[in-house]
């Protein structure tokens, strides 16, 4: 039996007001990818996909890790770049284009390698490489997609988790707040033991060494063992492997599924820097437990992967998957400072996202666009509730930096324009007939979080520059749009 996600209104209203999410949001993320998976595997099926045999095969196996290691299965499930590539997946399939629903064996696959369970696990290569997601790749020069993989534990490693009798069904209760958004209907449970994203057990810190020392990866006819510490990069004969590291988040720099959309994920970085990326972002976790304690408790609840990405031609750049809220993406970010404001922003979405993906908060299907004072392009409202949302949580981060920076100036700014920025959108969402009632609620206590902000002083002269800011950017939206 599947049911709704229980959230009481009161929590509802803390969130709003930019509390914490309630109850585990790494199980959330995990329950999600695995309805995602229930959905691959039963479309597959429906459509006959070519696939879809190994698709089976690989939830069985998932299954089958999961009675064993249940804490190594729920891990890799709540990897959260695997939700962009199921849900890419699951619409691919139903729009009749290519897909490569296959690809769960490689997922199974990584997760008997961190369970460290005696398996065969086959699956198949993309382009030179062999991927395991979440681990790492190997790279296969001149080998070409669709070779067979086989992972090979040939005696038993000793497991990083502690076995267990899985739960049989995915159950986050009923809402109090408001109407769930629907689960599919199918039930998978005939494909295998369903894999249990409510398991008590825990997954394993991330950075620790994971697979037996004796595990090797089979393709054309040769092994390739692979390292005991698969966080690492080493040379295995003609081949290399290439982990995901860990620099206190996963910096992922590897999975083809990393980014979604038009803004292009850096390549493998050098050694070096990925060392620069780990001291900025430890840096900023430290500025954000100082000063932030509320934004370093929600980051270390919700966000486990950072992905980099390409820089713009001046500034930075982030953004948060709506299909892997656990995951960030971000240009380099100069410095501690600037890194901790863009993690405050992007866990903000996250927070967002988790909420929009269990209740319609925005009536489905409203139409209109809409002023954002921090874009250049009208916004449809969710996503304009998505930036108001954020940019609270901007506003909140300058609230405090401006009492013990040395640019008390640009902080009082900072913290006036976003703040007002805000409650401007607020103000549009509630007149604009696109919230649903429960959305209403969640905007409303935005709104009392932003009218006490509002009240308090800000310096003539930082509070000037925060105006003509927003005036210059609202004349020059108005010339570009013709409004």
């Amino acid at each position: 039996m599947i049911r709704g996600f229980a959230l009481s209104p009161a929590a509802l209203d803390d969130l709003a007001r930019g509390g914490p999410v309630p109850g585990d949001p790494a199980a959330m993320e995990r329950g999600k990818n695995i309805l995602l998976l229930h959905t691959v595997v039963a479309r597959s099926r429906a459509l006959d996909h070519p696939g879809a045999p190994a698709t089976a095969d690989a939830y069985r196996l998932l299954a089958r890790i999961q009675q064993a290691a249940p804490s190594a299965a729920a891990e890799a499930l709540g990897y959260p770049l695997l939700g962009t590539w199921a849900s890419a997946t699951v619409a691919a399939l139903n729009r009749g284009e290519d897909a490569t629903p296959q690809r769960l064996a490689a997922l199974a696959a990584t997760a008997a390698l961190m369970a460290g369970v005696p398996v065969t696990a086959p699956f198949t290569t993309s382009t030179e490489m062999a991927e395991l997601p979440g681990l790492g790749r190997l790279l296969l020069p001149g080998v070409p997609a669709d070779e067979p993989v086989t992972l090979i534990i040939p005696a038993p490693g000793r497991p990083r988790a502690t076995t267990g009798s899985p739960t049989p069904h995915h159950q986050p209760g009923v809402a109090a707040g408001g109407p769930a958004r629907s689960a599919p209907a199918h039930q998978p449970s005939t494909l295998g033991q369903p894999v249990d994203p409510t398991s008590a057990h825990q997954p394993s810190a991330i950075g620790e060494p994971v697979g037996p020392a004796s595990a090797c990866l089979e393709v054309a006819g040769e092994r390739f063992p692979l390292p005991h510490d698969l966080r690492a990069t080493v040379a295995v004969g003609g081949a290399r492997w290439e982990g995901v590291r860990d620099v206190g988040f996963l910096l992922d720099d590897v999975d083809p599924w990393r980014f979604p959309g038009p803004i292009p994920p850096l390549g493998r970085l050098a050694d070096v820097e990925a060392e620069a990326w780990g001291a900025v972002l430890d840096q900023a976790r430290e500025v954000l437990k100082a000063r932030h304690p509320g934004v370093a408790r929600a980051l270390e609840g919700i966000t486990k992967v950072v992905v980099p990405i390409a820089p713009p031609e001046a500034g930075t750049r982030s953004a948060t998957a709506r299909t892997a809220y656990g995951s960030v993406a971000m240009s380099w970010p100069h410095d501690a400072r600037s890194a901790a404001l863009t993690l405050t922003h992007e866990v903000q979405h996250a927070k967002l996202t988790m909420l929009m993906d269990l209740f319609d908060l925005v009536r489905p299907g409203a139409r209109g666009h809409y002023y954002a004072p921090w874009r250049d392009d009208p916004r449809p409202a969710a996503a304009l509730l998505q930036g108001a949302y954020a940019h609270m949580g901007v506003a909140g981060f300058w609230r405090a930096e401006r009492h013990v920076t040395a640019d008390s100036e640009v902080a009082h700014s900072e913290f006036a324009r976003w703040r007002d920025a805000a409650h401007e959108a607020c103000l549009t969402l509630l007149t604009s007939g696109t919230v649903t009632a429960l959305g209403r609620r969640f905007v409303e206590g935005m709104l009392e979080t932003l009218a006490a902000w509002r009240a308090e002083r800000v310096p003539a002269e930082a509070s000037a520059l925060a105006r003509r800011a927003a005036t210059r950017h609202r004349l020059q939206w108005a010339a570009r749009h013709g409004t």
